[in-house]
């Protein structure tokens, strides 16, 4: 089973596009507007849509019917069903590719890469968003709390650049993405300086490490963690945390070229 298909619902209702993420996707791309660009593991289509805007011509590929429900819709951005290991794209066929925080979801990376590169244009760019908690800030009060279902399902970002370096015949530039206390994508580490929304249910909804954990597990975290923010633990360990402008939670952006 598709995860989305049974977590997404409302998926929209918490995650949204962050504009300084779209700005540093932008950035990285460096094409020209009316570019040809895939959006691989696209989910509803909140970057796909803002690439859209900005005048790209964008193929946004989702595998899960309950995410195409919901699907973004703009002139220059058009929708595909299909899986990262088998793009129903022809080979060099685009200009640049995305993948924003779905590559966890793969169930082969090495495929899908490869599949990536394939329809990538000569000098076509890729560029990853994605997450290794392995390079997260020392004392993280979220690796604290979550430790028991922290790092699952996220690969190191070793084993991605080696996959990409193969795949590309290139080097990977590789630039950290330290996280503002107000981002509008509610993803894991969002909430780093509001402890407090890890509380609500809907919040947790939308993101997939939460539900793919036993449902006991999950509970006993949350239950220990509004424990101590009622009882002053939580504030005296990690209180810090309130007065930082930016928080290291080892998200990054990787950019290649074919």
């Amino acid at each position: 089973m598709i995860l989305y298909n049974k977590i997404g619902i409302n998926y929209n209702r918490t995650r949204k596009a962050d504009p300084r993420i779209v700005k540093q996707i932008i950035l990285l791309l460096n094409s020209n507007v009316n570019s040809k660009i895939a959006d691989i593991g696209a989910g509803t289509g909140n970057y796909s849509y803002e690439l859209a805007r900005y005048g790209y011509q964008v193929y946004a590929l989702e595998p899960a019917n309950i995410m195409h429900k919901q699907r973004k819709t703009h002139n220059n951005l058009k929708w595909f069903k299909g899986f990262a290991e088998n793009i129903p794209f022809k080979d060099a066929s685009f200009d640049g590719a995305i993948c924003i925080l779905a590559s966890h979801h793969f169930t082969s990376l090495e495929k899908a890469i490869a599949e990536i590169a394939r329809i990538l244009k000569k000098n076509g760019v890729f560029v990853l968003f994605s997450v290794d908690p392995g390079k997260a800030a020392e004392n993280c009060w979220i690796k604290d709390y979550f430790h028991k279902i922290h790092n699952k399902t996220l690969p190191d970002q070793e084993y991605i650049i080696e996959l990409l370096e193969k795949s590309f015949k290139n080097k990977c530039a590789i630039s950290d993405f330290k996280l503002p206390p107000d981002l509008k994508d509610g993803f894991f580490y969002s909430a780093w300086r509001m402890p407090e929304k890890y509380l609500d249910k809907e919040f947790r909804t939308g993101i997939s490490i939460f539900s793919i954990q036993r449902h006991d597990e999950v509970e006993a975290i949350i239950s220990k963690l509004a424990q101590d923010l009622k009882n002053g633990k939580w504030e005296q360990k990690y209180g810090h945390v309130l007065t930082l402008n930016e928080y290291n939670g080892g998200y990054y952006f990787i950019k290649i070229v074919k």
